[in-house]
């Protein structure tokens, strides 16, 4: 029998160890208590869109991926619809892709919950839009959307990549400005954390487009022709492609650069008046990405980049912990 002493000791060591490993859980797997969210939204350009994420730089030597390129390119001249040439299933984002080849964050989310389908997502990404566009035309249907499918302003869960259009031009002179950008971005981030306290939102960080270009520019397409060659043909994109004079490439890696600290300013601004409902997906800009992930452009990440982007990005958000540990059960 134990005595007064000794049960009363034995129920205070219970409840410390109780405590305590509430508490050591509580401090080791955060994000496994942090609650799911229900729907999806993503907002951003062509590579959240997954344009050309369907083909790889390789594919062109393949005498059927010039018949698809050829159809598609028939197909947009026809309708003059840019979701012609893209696999929105393969977005880093919003893409529900069954074959796992990307394991997007609506993949992850919808697996999470354990549910057999998509969890309520919609990608609002538009091939070509630079951040302008986002506040002005994509933040409407997005909310439209919200509003029609799961009766909220926004979204519980919304993605934000935007930049590489902004310093896509002619000349570095036509970039659009810094000043620009962060009012742009800001009006979108704070219509969201103002109008939805559910909604939570992760900005990601620019690629490094200069290092992208390094990278790509002397690979081959097929029969020896480049992807610099590619290039100038096309006039893709002429102040991250194809400028060759040192110091104007020097202006346009600092304007990326810009962007990106304009991103981090942003969202620590509004952590401190919003608190954690809003992260920023750094490392992003510090992913080295390899020619063998981008597709027959020589610049749009195909579906290993589109690999590559899921995953770098959602370790900025709040349920890694909680993924890592579903991987191990369903593989």
């Amino acid at each position: 029998m134990l005595s007064k002493f000794q049960k009363a000791v034995f129920v205070v060591v219970l409840g410390l160890s109780l405590n305590l490993r509430h508490a050591v859980a509580s401090q080791e797997s955060p994000d496994v208590l942090e609650r799911l969210p229900a729907s999806m939204g993503a907002l951003g350009d062509s590579m959240t869109a997954g344009a050309l994420a369907m083909f790889r730089r390789q594919d062109f030597v393949l005498p059927w991926t010039e018949f698809l390129v050829a159809m598609r390119g028939l197909a947009y001249g026809l309708t003059n619809e840019l979701n012609t040439i893209e696999s929105r299933k393969l977005s880093w984002a919003a893409g529900y892709d069954k074959r796992r080849r990307v394991e997007s964050h609506s993949f992850r989310l919808s697996k999470l919950a354990n549910l057999k389908k998509q969890i309520p997502t919609f990608n609002a990404a538009v091939s070509g839009d630079e951040s302008r566009h986002v506040w002005s035309r994509q933040l409407e249907n997005l909310s439209n959307w919200s509003k029609a499918t799961v009766q909220k302003p926004f979204p519980d869960y919304v993605t934000l990549m935007i930049g590489p259009n902004d310093a896509c031009a002619e000349t570095t002179a036509e970039m659009v400005s810094t000043n620009a950008y962060y009012s742009n971005v800001s009006r979108a981030v704070d219509e969201m954390l103002a109008r939805s306290a559910d909604t939570k939102i992760v900005v990601g960080s620019i690629p490094n487009i200069e290092s992208l270009r390094s990278v790509a520019k002397d690979a081959r397409l097929y029969w020896g022709v480049s992807c610099e060659t590619l290039w100038e043909k096309v006039k893709l994109c002429p102040t991250l492609t194809t400028l060759s004079d040192p110091y104007e490439r020097a202006i346009v890696g600092e304007r990326i650069r810009d962007y990106n600290n304009a991103l981090h300013d942003i969202v620590e601004s509004r952590r401190a008046a919003f608190g954690d409902r809003i992260r920023f997906a750094a490392e992003t800009y510090q992913q080295d990405f390899s020619a063998n992930d981008l597709s027959i452009d020589c610049f749009h990440p195909n579906r290993h980049g589109q690999a590559l982007l899921a995953e770098v990005t959602w370790q900025a958000g709040w349920w890694a912990k909680a993924w890592a540990k579903k991987q191990r059960e369903i593989r």
